[in-house]
């Protein structure tokens, strides 16, 4: 594909990440959120899950310098609010520019379609407790900004490269975390100890991923 094509980045970037962003949602303590009889204590390991996820984008979203209209302080605040302030012991996320920021950032935006299939669930279990975060509303016009300045950053290789970093490495950061935790318990996040792939602009691996069990080629996840 040359440089001169008009290229749908949110669409390549759901074809490069497709296996990793399907893997989380078979992580044991994101699926209790959708389970029957969801208990308070895998609530808040999930929602510790989150915490350490978006705490980490924003941290490297604020060290970057970058992307201000695109920050995730509301879900860090949200998530405080519904954990009561819990200590964070923020992981390791390897973003180096701001465009491999950009690339942390739709993956931590486009997460909000995914509070859409647990929010009634939550709701009906766990009717006294907390929702801020769930109840988060997505911000549309700043959703479509962000598919807009992908778009902008995204028709140059080179560039679609560092945007796909950010995103892959953003996705693997939260399933480490994930794949870590206990439905059961709060989670206590570790750097990722992943080698992050690297994606060739037809969605074929170029990298070698430590991801157990996965094998991050192309296809579509729907975010």
């Amino acid at each position: 594909m040359s440089d001169t094509d008009n290229i749908d980045v949110r669409r390549h970037l759901q074809r490069v990440t497709r296996d990793v962003h399907d893997a989380l949602h078979r992580a044991p303590v994101l699926r209790q959120l959708t389970a029957p009889g969801l208990s308070v204590s895998s609530y808040n390991a999930a929602l510790s899950v989150f915490t350490a996820f978006y705490h980490a984008v924003e941290r490297k979203r604020v060290l970057c310098g970058a992307h201000a209209g695109f920050s995730v302080q509301a879900e860090c605040d949200a998530l405080s609010i519904d954990l009561n302030d819990p200590p964070v012991a923020c992981p390791d996320l390897e973003i180096d520019s701001d465009l491999e920021c950009l690339g942390a950032l739709y993956v931590a935006h486009g997460a909000s379609f995914g509070r859409n299939t647990f929010r009634a669930n939550v709701a009906r279990a766990l009717p006294d407790h907390p929702h801020a975060f769930v109840r988060l509303a997505m911000d549309k016009g700043r959703w479509a900004e962000l598919l807009a300045t992908l778009d902008a950053a995204g028709q140059s290789e080179a560039n679609r490269r560092q945007i796909e970093a950010g995103a892959t490495r953003a996705f693997s950061c939260m399933w480490d975390v994930a794949r870590t935790s206990d439905a059961g318990n709060a989670v206590t996040p570790k750097k990722a100890a992943l080698e992050v792939p690297q994606m060739g602009m037809n969605g074929a691996q170029w990298g070698v991923s430590a991801l157990p069990s996965l094998n991050v080629t192309g296809a579509a996840h729907k975010s």
